[in-house]
Parts: structure tokens; sequence; C-alpha cells
């Protein structure tokens, strides 16, 4: 399955075993998670890999975002070499001598630091909730979410409120749970995604739920769609992957409590953390998951060279 640098093969759903066991023993980071990767860095079929020094080399590929689209490094051997190598074939291939979404365990292992310009992404770092706290809510440092999921429960009281898995049974069934997403939508028209890249992924995500591993869980209000879930489970299995969530924002404080569900969720099923993935720099989108009282960060880097 994987070439040698600089041959590249592409990542497709038939390789999530091979490409599982090559990243096993890392940390869950979302931007490495394979069902992540297909959501959303293969929705142009470009999405690559490659073998240098015992290291993984990612091709991530936006098209409409070319200042997040190029090359990554996976892995912890001669880590010094490598980029210097990726460097040199930018330059050759005549593109910017830079790599992106470098995972922090990755810096980590690089030898000499000041060889090169280590640049923190802020929109990139993956936020990291703890299951327990944000099921339980005790303590003054989620007075806030009590509060609002005190107010949702006011709000639908009288009304049965339920989870249940959704109905993925058909096309037919995928295609009415995507019209119902953009029914949501209308209710908090948002101009973060103008090109609609979310409704591409939604669209992978539930095309290839089960090859993906997605769970999915719908919240009914009087047994109308009123919020999914889309989530899988990393590998090391203690941390959930939320990929999407889509509320109908008409309900308020809708989100606190399916977010609220899913910790719960979570430790139900021992899963010790939430990866609530980035927030790619839209400011309501940090503030909301800053409110959530995140524990840690996974964090990302680019590289470049001191000269360029």
């Amino acid at each position: 399955m994987l070439s040698d640098f600089p041959s590249f093969t592409p990542l497709t759903l038939e390789d999530k075993d091979t490409y599982n066991q090559l990243v096993a023993d890392y940390p869950p980071f979302s931007n490495i998670s394979f069902t992540s990767m297909q959501i959303w860095w293969n929705l142009e079929g470009k999405l690559a890999i490659s073998s240098l020094n015992g290291n993984l080399v990612i091709y991530y590929h936006i098209s409409y975002d070319p200042a997040n689209t190029g090359y990554s490094l996976i892995g912890k051997q001669a880590l010094d070499e490598s980029i210097n190598t990726l460097f040199d074939y930018l330059r050759s291939q005549h593109e910017p001598a830079r790599l992106v979404h470098i995972p922090e365990f990755v810096v980590d292992k690089i030898q000499h630091k000041d060889s090169f310009v280590i640049d923190e992404e802020p929109d990139y770092k993956e936020y990291i909730l703890d299951s327990h706290a944000l099921d339980s809510l005790e303590g003054s440092l989620h007075g806030r979410n009590r509060r609002r999921i005190k107010k949702f429960l006011r709000e639908v009281e009288g009304r049965k409120v339920e989870f249940r898995p959704l109905d993925l049974s058909s096309e037919e069934a995928k295609d009415q749970l995507f019209r119902v997403i953009v029914e949501m939508e209308t209710n908090r028209a948002s101009e973060n995604d103008p090109d609609h890249t979310e409704h591409l992924a939604l669209r992978k995500t539930l095309t290839h739920a089960s090859a993906l591993d997605i769970q999915h869980l719908g919240l009914y209000i009087n047994d109308k769609l009123s919020a999914i879930i889309l989530y899988h489970r990393a590998l090391g299995g203690n941390h959930y992957i939320l990929n999407h969530i889509k509320v109908d924002y008409s309900v308020p404080y809708i989100f606190d409590y399916v977010t609220h569900h899913i910790a719960g969720q979570a430790v139900k099923e021992n899963v010790d953390f939430l990866n609530m993935e980035m927030d790619l720099g839209i400011e309501n989108l940090r503030e909301h998951k800053m409110g959530l009282r995140p524990v840690e960060f996974f964090r990302q880097y680019t590289i470049s060279p001191p000269q360029d």
C-alpha cells in the first residue's frame, strides 16, 4: 500500500486497516484519524500518503484553501533529515518550503528545533474535553453549562425528549436526513462556510458511515429530529472524535444539552475524553468550545526553513 517518498499512494476507504496500523501508537489527533481524514481532507480524492525514513508523509489537499493545503510529517524517526528532504522536494517542485499540520508529538522529537521556524497553527488546535466532568457538571467551572442545560429542560418541559440512533438504512433515508440538516441551518445561517464544504463532508459521512465506523445519535423532541451527532471512537478507545454536531437552534441551549449527553454516553462506554476538533478561527465556535472547559489541546504547527 505505502509508496516510498517522493512517490505517493492515494488513501482510500479500502486502506483503513493498513493505515490504522501505521498510526495506532500516536495520540488520537483528529487530523490523522483515518475517519476524519476521509471526511474532511479527501473531498476531491487527492488525499495521499508516502513513507520517508520510517515516517508517514501526508498530503492534505483542499483546492479552495491553499494556506492549509500541503505536506505533513507524522512519526518520530530521523525527523530533522526528513524535514530537510521534504523542503528540498518542495523547492524542486517550485513550491514554498513549508510543512503544515505537524502534530505536537512530532515537533517534540525534532532534534535541532532552532534549525527551523516552527509556528503554532492556532486555528487547528483540537479541543479535548473531560467526559466525566462534562457529564457530571460539578463545580463552579461548569456553572454556566449547568444553567444552560436547566434552561433547555425548562424549554422542553412537557414534551417527549429522547435520543435514538439515526435511520441510515437506505439512500432515501440518508437523503431525508440531509434535508433535515439543511432545514436546521435555515434557523441559523452561517457566513463561515459560504461554499457549503460541510455539506460535502456530511454527505460523505452519511454515505460511508459503516466503512468509517461512524456512530450516530439523533435527539428527537416530540418525534421531530432536532439534533444529530456523528462521531467515531478513536484508536486506543479512550476518545470520541466528534465529527459533526448539527442542531435546531430555534430550541434554546440545545447544543449544550447535546454535548452534555454525548459526554454521558462516553462515560457509559468507558471513554474518558471527547475530541471536539478545531475551531478553524471561527470566533463564535472558539468561544463556545472554550466554554465547554477543555482540559487539553492537541496542537499543530507549520515548519519552514529560516531562509524561506
